[in-house]
């Protein structure tokens, strides 16, 4: 017997529309949709893979191929951060990422200092234009950018406004994080990589919180509430600002799914949901273009989204335990 030894077998935008258009009737097998006809059905593609995505998928098991991990660096000051696709990433603002790095000052910096030497610059992946976390004397964290990079000197997008002492840490990223949709799971982790699991609250628990907002309330954080939003979602920890900035929240997280754009562009799906993409296109555009939806269509759509849907079923840990006597 022999196989073809390969598994990368994927979909683009212009297979699924014409696919679904065959399945209606609307295409013989040689003709070619018109232009319009394919902005109009790509229209309706993006908002169903918009519908399908996180955990609105009407599915039970949950889409762990969009699942992410995420870091959120804390800070001295507050305990309100910005999650989204413009702020984290500027100086100055909040720190929010999928993957970073480490490392310390190695000469101490004084106050009003536009640069800083670093322990292994290279190592630490900075490079022009890096994103710089500096640990500064009294546990604020300041944000950065890298403007040049000179061996292991860092030159800043702008100046201390305390002294950065030998051995503070220095967090390093390239890339901002994506946005999460819901947030799964956080923990609190410390310098040695140790997480102290943190309860993920509702609004109504973090809004009846006292003193939520007050300033002087520094503590480790031991919960958060995250509040998607268009544009910049929110999180808030349950403390007024963190006690120690050399301890990050590591986040797991539902991103969303990629639009659909060029007619090249692949399904930010794994495979078991094409099928489910063709049928469910092809129920959506079935009235624009005036075709009957048969019961065989429906079977074979039902089947297709059945069986995607079940996909990847959620885990969780069950216990039992018996009633106390009466």
């Amino acid at each position: 017997m022999t196989t073809s030894g390969t598994y990368v077998f994927t979909v683009n935008r212009d297979q699924i529309i014409r696919d679904a258009m065959l399945n209606i009737g609307k295409l013989d097998d040689t003709e070619i949709p018109t232009a319009q006809e394919v902005s109009d059905c790509n229209f309706k593609l993006n908002c169903l893979v918009k519908q399908w995505m996180g955990k609105t998928d009407f599915a039970p098991g949950l889409k762990v191929w969009k699942r992410r991990r995420g870091y959120l660096f804390l800070s001295s000051a507050t305990g309100q951060y910005s999650i989204g696709q413009t702020s984290y990433a500027t100086p100055n603002g909040t720190g929010w990422t999928n993957s970073f790095t480490q490392t310390t000052v190695a000469v101490k910096a004084i106050i009003g200092a536009g640069s800083v030497t670093v322990s292994g610059a290279a190592a630490a992946g900075l490079v022009l234009g890096s994103t710089v976390g500096i640990i500064l004397g009294t546990n604020d964290l300041n944000w950065f950018k890298a403007t040049n990079v000179v061996g292991n000197v860092v030159t800043l997008s702008g100046t201390l406004d305390e002294v950065a002492n030998v051995g503070a840490t220095v967090y390093v990223y390239q890339a901002q994080g994506t946005q999460p949709l819901t947030v799964e799971t956080a923990t609190l982790r410390d310098s040695n990589n140790s997480d102290t699991p943190l309860k993920i609250m509702t609004v109504q628990e973090y809004d009846f919180l006292p003193n939520k907002a007050d300033p002087t309330n520094i503590s480790d954080p031991t919960a958060i509430y995250y509040e998607f939003q268009l544009g910049n979602s929110n999180l808030f920890t349950d403390c007024g600002a963190a006690n120690d900035t050399t301890k990050y929240l590591s986040l797991t997280y539902l991103e969303a799914v990629q639009d659909i754009v060029n007619p090249a562009d692949n399904f930010d799906y794994p495979q078991e949901w094409f099928l489910a993409l063709s049928f469910g296109l092809a129920k959506i555009i079935a009235p624009m273009f005036n075709a009957p939806w048969t019961a065989n269509l429906e079977s074979a759509h039902a089947m297709a989204l059945s069986i995607a849907g079940h996909k990847d079923p959620e885990r969780s840990s069950m216990y039992f335990q018996t009633g106390g006597e009466e």
